[in-house]
């Protein structure tokens, strides 16, 4: 160890054995990351009895009786060299005070991003020239997305976060849909990562493929779980494909270009069927034998219409209030075999907006059933709307629900299908 070593070892050991140079230390390294060079001045306000000793003895300058003092970073470098420990800069002892080189804010934030963008573009690079690869560099370009996800965990976990962003982009080049295929999500999960969990959406890793899924459909991320087993679906995971379901009657169903031997079975016996979203996912196509299909929001009214017709046994759906994804798979099978769909549900401002998201999938192959003013003054009811739900109809587009909306705000009350079920009958009777 040459002389100057061990001066600074001694250094070191001197001024961390003095309490009252603690804090001044501090504010110095502060002054230092602030400025990047070693000057400025440093304020102490309270100073404790061993500060104001520490300066006097220091600096010789009494300090005994103040409770401030500003001192200059280069007039404790000049006192240096009055000690034995002259010949040693501030820079240097301060370093070896906090174990750590001294840098200013500017320097380590410049360094703290160089890393930052070599951590990502390491694994770009993994994924370079694949879909993966591309969503990565839109998110950070873009800054939306899983971006600030991405901020966070990095400064959390970085390790584990590059973990959860390679079994992401693995999982978007294996989605089941490329190969036309369908597996449950705990299943599709261990095939990428060996833990069935990984991409359950209460995790990071889980919430990122959200992410992904929706950058791959031009979607935005699912805000609840109909929408999050609706972006599954379409990638071709089954999320909660059992306790999902749609009732339907009057419907056939075709696998391998053959009638569905189940569906068949039903439709013969003029009985209604419960689908879940594990049974459609089985089947090719679903038709209706008269080229339409009725659509009701509410079980009691779907079933009070079939008591009336169970001899005619129409093609009927019900979708149980807000629509499932499974009532939105087999609409969308009904769709494209061009099926009429008819839709009915109730005159309030979640019934209404029900109608608007189903108008705006299926366009002019949906008809809004029974949903003019005259129906609705039949269907009206003594249940007040307040103004927090009246204002649920803010963002409906089709001009016949809007008009209607308007008439709705007019009298504030909801109406329910329940009171024009004589009406729906004969409309099915008669169409």
């Amino acid at each position: 160890m040459s002389m100057s070593d061990s001066m600074l070892v001694e250094a070191i050991s001197y001024f961390r054995s003095n309490k009252g140079f603690q804090r001044i230390f501090d504010r110095m390294r502060k002054k230092y990351q602030s400025l990047g060079t070693m000057g400025g001045t440093i304020e102490l306000r309270n100073m404790l009895p061993e500060e104001r000793e520490a300066l006097t003895g220091f600096l010789r300058k009494n300090y005994m009786n103040q409770k401030s003092a500003s001192i200059k970073l280069e007039n404790f470098q000049k006192a240096l060299e009055h000690t034995k420990f002259s010949g040693l800069l501030l820079e240097d002892i301060l370093n070896d005070y906090f174990g750590e080189e001294l840098i200013s804010n500017k320097v380590a934030k410049e360094r703290y991003q160089q890393e930052q963008d070599e951590f990502f573009a390491n694994i770009i690079r993994k994924f370079e020239g694949t879909t993966a690869g591309q969503w990565l560099r839109d998110t950070l370009k873009e800054r939306n997305n899983a971006y600030y996800i991405f901020m966070q965990r990095y400064n959390i976990n970085r390790e584990r976060l590059g973990k959860d962003i390679e079994d992401v982009c693995r999982a978007l080049e294996q989605l089941p849909i490329l190969s036309g295929e369908k597996f449950r999500l705990p299943v599709f999960a261990s095939s990428i990562t060996s833990n069935p969990h990984s991409f359950d959406s209460n995790t990071t890793c889980g919430l990122i493929f959200l992410y992904a899924l929706a950058w791959q459909f031009g979607v935005g991320r699912p805000v609840n779980v109909e929408e999050t087993a609706e972006l599954y679906y379409v990638s071709g995971i089954l999320f909660d494909e059992v306790s999902n379901y749609v009732l339907c009657n009057g419907l056939k169903a075709y696998k391998d270009g053959n009638l569905h031997p189940g569906w068949n079975g039903f439709y013969n016996c003029k009985e209604s069927l419960q689908v879940s979203l594990a049974n459609l996912s089985t089947v090719d196509k679903v038709v209706s034998p008269l080229g339409k299909v009725y659509v009701f929001e509410n079980a009691g009214v779907f079933s009070a219409v079939l008591d009336k017709l169970s001899w005619n046994y129409p093609p009927l759906v019900c979708t149980y209030g807000q629509v499932r994804l499974s009532s939105l798979v087999l609409l969308d099978m009904l769709s494209k075999e061009g099926t009429m769909i008819y839709y009915s549900g109730d005159f309030d401002p979640e019934g209404l907006r029900i109608a608007d998201r189903l108008q705006s999938r299926y366009g002019d192959q949906l008809i809004l059933w029974r949903y003019g003013a005259t129906d609705y003054k039949k269907a009206l009811s003594y249940e007040s709307l307040d103004d927090v739900r009246l204002k649920k109809m803010d963002n409906i587009v089709s001009p016949d629900l809007v008009d209607l909306s308007l008439y709705i705000r007019q009298h504030a009350c909801a109406g329910y299908q329940e009171l024009i079920i004589d009406d729906l009958v004969n409309d099915i009777l008669t169409s």
